[in-house]
């Protein structure tokens, strides 16, 4: 009796292994959402990252068939936000907007910051926003390489406008700035005043993102000389990758994703994923992100998080972090 007891106590196990193994939805997961869902943004209502986090959650609200409340937690460049998220329940009913400046965040030695990417469980990438370099129709430049031959003779000269320190379009000129090309940023407080600056001639380029660029270039008010993608944007379908113009392999997205506590169950995990990628994937949703300039580019929560660590390499090797 106690070998046939053993055998079936062990074949039990035996199922209950291959159920996991083969993806089968844990107890909580089973009736996950039952209840509405606290989407914290780390930001003051009303900025792009605010009004991007809204248009998703009508249509996120229809894909999980419960109420996303959306909590504005601004402070500390998100990070009041973030430690939010992080002392949260790991059970799926909170989740938080992450932007590139978590990574920086806790990058920054000054901050002496103990968190990173194991705190955090990436859930999906919603919007990245490709930079694109701007200039008035007069500009003598005529692209990305005539503005690189340049600044190597011509070390600091270039005066290229940012929204701010250590931005994506601030660490794109580090990097460039490490491959012996050595242009001036001017930073300003964001893309208006970046583009206030390019079009009075005050600096010689405007760091911007393509659907920001999209209706000045399209109207003749600038010329977008490239992208730093991989590959052309939707929004500027004309105008070259910085590869295609300069040779030189440099990408620069200002991205914003969602991401939950660590240790969430991996079948709520995929079941939020999803549902962001069908939210997003939404042509009512597509077009109110296009009228905002801002294209949407989903990541499952594996590709979401490959492409975290990625920025987190690169964004180390050009600041030394």
């Amino acid at each position: 009796m106690k070998n046939i007891f053993s055998k079936a106590a062990l074949l039990a196990a035996c199922i209950a292994l291959c159920g996991l193994a083969f993806g089968t939805p844990s107890a909580a997961a089973a009736d996950y959402p039952k209840k509405n869902i606290s989407l914290i943004v780390p930001y003051s209502a009303g900025g792009s990252s605010d009004i991007g986090a809204r248009r998703l959650a009508p249509h996120l609200e229809k894909e999980l068939r419960v109420s996303i409340i959306i909590y504005n937690t601004a402070g500390a460049s998100g990070w009041v936000g973030w430690n939010k998220l992080m002392k949260a329940k790991p059970d799926g009913y909170t989740i938080a907007l992450l932007t590139m400046a978590y990574v920086d965040g806790y990058l920054n030695p000054e901050m002496k910051r103990k968190q990173n990417l194991t705190n955090v469980t990436p859930l999906a990438l919603h919007m990245r926003d490709t930079i694109t370099w701007t200039v008035t129709p007069g500009s003598p430049f005529k692209d990305a390489k005539e503005v690189l031959e340049f600044a190597k003779k011509n070390p600091g000269k270039v005066k290229v406008a940012t929204s701010g320190v250590l931005t994506e379009h601030h660490i794109a000129l580090i990097q460039l700035e490490k491959l012996g090309y050595h242009l001036e940023p001017v930073h300003t407080n964001g893309v208006a005043d970046v583009m206030s600056m390019v079009r009075g001639g005050h600096v010689d380029i405007g760091s911007i993102g393509a659907g920001d660029a999209r209706k000045l270039v399209k109207e003749g008010q600038l010329r977008a000389l490239a992208t730093m993608s991989a590959k052309r944007p939707r929004f500027l379908p004309d105008t070259p990758t910085f590869v295609e113009s300069t040779g030189i392999l440099l990408e620069a997205h200002p991205a914003r994703g969602y991401a939950g506590p660590a240790g969430m169950d991996p079948a709520i995990v995929k079941i939020l994923s999803d549902a962001c990628g069908r939210a997003m994937a939404n042509p009512d949703h597509i077009k109110d992100m296009d009228n905002m300039g801002q294209e949407v580019s989903y990541m499952s929560s594996d590709g979401y998080l490959a492409f975290l660590k990625k920025v987190e390499k690169e964004h180390k090797e050009a600041l030394g972090w």
